[in-house]
């Protein structure tokens, strides 16, 4: 499995820090996951599917 850290998934995704922890306890984005401690990460695949599915939606 592939993780994006949080350093890399924010030049990816154009949301603050802030922003992408509301929409992940609201449900609006894919959970991290704890990879070890004091690190967690964003599966790629959850994440690509995510900005698909946003790009659909603004289509």
């Amino acid at each position: 499995m592939s993780y994006y850290l949080r350093k890399t998934l924010l030049q990816k995704i154009p949301l603050s820090d802030v922003t992408i922890w509301r929409m992940e306890k609201a449900g609006e984005f894919p959970k991290r996951r704890q990879l070890s401690p004091g690190r967690v990460g964003w599966l790629v695949s959850e994440i690509e599917a995510w900005i698909e599915s946003r790009n659909q939606a603004a289509a």
